[in-house]
């Protein structure tokens, strides 16, 4: 359905803008319903940072023994920055670019590509420098906890993404970003909002470490932390081999393969299929896709700690989604293990997920309770299995890990009460993970009911 709207002349002089997208209903309704509050400017409340311009910065050699780390566009997502893929410059290029350096409860905000984006730096962060794809803002006059909540809320974001520039490539400049308003409820309410977001940080904090326990105790009663892997110039293979395992490409038969499934020779292992019955997803084709409807669970949608939705998902409608549901739609209790592309990831379903899976997914439903399924996932995200999967995997461009490759995939067993543990550790962490996501979504709530009963009145 077609929207328009018509600006007075006015309103383009006082903007400096022409251009339609600036005058978007939607975004000219969540900043009206913002402007009701008492309001300033973001600019007024500190000062911009801009990242290195162009080439001013090109990284050549990452340093991972480096304490200083590299904040990349990608890096800065919703809240806090990504942390699971970081990157670190050697001390002469942070020095080099130390004007560039991030200070604690800096706020970073994506300008290039992916748009909007609101994180905010804390001590875990630092020493850093950004890269042009983001902007450093640093408040003097407002809490920045209190300030990140509402940059992420739907009228901050909304307010932010108004003013993007740029037909092919849209970003967002400093000078746009100080005039975009901020509410003000009074210390007591920012401080209140502003402890929610930190509660949340906290339990994020917990989460992490909950989880990097979990996989240290399971990579030190495997011996995988001892595991060191050699890189020959040349090794060879023997025939018997290539026709056992029916693959003839060299790379199958790499070094630190062949020493992986020594090591594993040692510990008791048995085959996936002996703890999992296999359902693999359906393709519903293109044709299929709505812009609404129930989620089409992709490889991407697929990550150790869950179901990840984003603004690239797919939709289906809900008559084939009832179509479907019966034979694959996930349920408590399963796991998920992704096959092609990023494959060999897998997660727990531990909460209801109201969707189905593609043909790149594949339901594992447990035989038996007596490998604890925490356990379970964490094995095959693990290196034991991982580096299986990368064997065993084909394909030049896009990874395909077959059936029949999964069902065989060897899985190390512990103690049952080892298991256990390293179960209740990552279990532990998902309710950390849980509970920073629910306080997360009540400071956005209050920010967005604050400025709602300001329209109201």
């Amino acid at each position: 359905m077609a929207v328009w709207t018509s600006p007075q002349l006015i309103e383009t002089y006082l903007n400096r803008r022409i251009d339609s997208e600036f005058f978007d209903p939607a975004y000219i309704e969540a900043e009206n319903a913002t402007l009701r509050c008492d309001t300033e400017s973001l600019g007024r409340l500190g000062y911009f940072v801009p990242g290195p311009f162009g080439s001013a910065f090109h990284v050549q050699n990452y340093d991972f023994k480096s304490p200083y780390r590299y904040i990349r566009g990608r890096d800065v997502k919703p809240f806090f920055l990504l942390d699971d893929d970081n990157r670190y410059v050697p001390e002469s290029d942070f020095n080099r670019l130390v004007k560039y350096s991030v200070l604690p409860q800096d706020l970073m905000i994506s300008v290039v590509g992916t748009l909007g984006n609101v994180a905010i730096c804390t001590e875990d962060d630092t020493p850093a420098v950004f890269s042009c794809k983001s902007t450093v803002f640093r408040s003097r006059d407002a809490d920045p906890y209190f300030l990140l909540a509402y940059l992420n809320s739907h009228f901050g974001r909304m307010c932010l993404l108004r003013r993007q520039r740029g037909a092919v490539q849209t970003g967002l400049n400093i000078e746009d970003l100080g005039a975009v308003p901020v509410p003000r409820f009074g210390s007591l309410i920012e401080e209140d909002i502003a402890s929610l977001v930190e509660s949340s940080h906290n339990s994020s904090k917990q989460a992490n470490q909950a989880y990097t326990q979990a996989q240290q105790l399971l990579e030190s009663e495997l011996g995988l932390d001892k595991l060191r892997f050699d890189k020959p110039v040349g090794y060879t293979a023997r025939f018997s081999d290539v026709a056992i395992n029916n693959r003839a490409d060299a790379d199958f038969y790499q070094v630190p393969f062949v020493q992986l499934h020594k090591h594993l020779d040692g510990l008791h292992t048995v085959p996936l299929s002996w703890l999992a019955n296999f359902i693999k997803g359906v393709e519903v084709g293109s044709k299929a896709y709505s812009t609404q409807g129930k989620p089409f669970l992709r490889v991407s949608n697929i990550t150790e700690t869950g179901i990840k939705l984003g603004q690239s998902d797919k939709y289906i409608p809900d008559d084939i989604f009832k179509e479907l549901a019966e034979s694959y739609r996930p349920k408590i209790g399963e796991l998920l293990l992704t096959k092609d592309g990023t494959a060999g990831t897998c997660l727990v379903v531990d909460e209801l997920i109201d969707g189905i899976i593609s043909g790149g997914i594949v339901r594992l439903a447990p035989k038996s309770s007596e490998v604890p399924l925490e356990y379970l996932a964490l094995v095959i995200n693990s290196k034991a299995c991982r580096m299986q999967v990368e064997q065993e995997s084909s394909g030049a461009l896009i990874l395909h890990w077959k059936t029949s490759s999964i069902r065989k995939l060897r899985i190390p067993l512990l103690p049952l009460v080892k298991m256990q543990e390293i179960a209740d550790l990552v279990a532990r962490s998902k309710q950390s993970q849980r509970e920073s996501a629910q306080l997360l979504a009540q400071a956005k709530s209050r920010v967005e009911q604050l400025i709602e009963e300001a329209v109201q009145s």
